[in-house]
């Protein structure tokens, strides 16, 4: 079963959407078949630092196979950021 991690907008929006996106999305690819990582899950308190969730969530992305990028990602300098590490991994991408 291949890993997918889900990238999108976290910061700067209201908590319920985000995470009503996010589980959206998950609940999306369980259906397809995949094995998903969900950021939201990381495990990490709401209120530890940005650079603290995203050293967890870099570090989950890199045991994943694919990425799948939400389409808000252009506007989150997070998913940016994964994007970047994303294909720096030659992780493969769906937009």
């Amino acid at each position: 079963m291949e890993k997918i991690y889900i990238s999108g907008q976290i910061s700067g929006q209201p908590i319920e959407e985000v995470t009503a996106k996010f589980e959206a999305a998950e609940a999306m690819l369980k259906a397809q078949g995949y094995e998903v990582v969900n950021p939201l899950k990381n495990g990490l308190p709401r209120s530890a630092t940005w650079e603290q969730h995203m050293r967890k969530d870099l570090a989950m992305l890199a045991m994943c196979e694919r990425v799948l990028m939400l389409p808000d990602w252009e506007d989150s300098r997070g998913a940016r950021r994964e994007l970047k590490e994303a294909v720096k991994l030659g992780k493969k991408i769906t937009f």
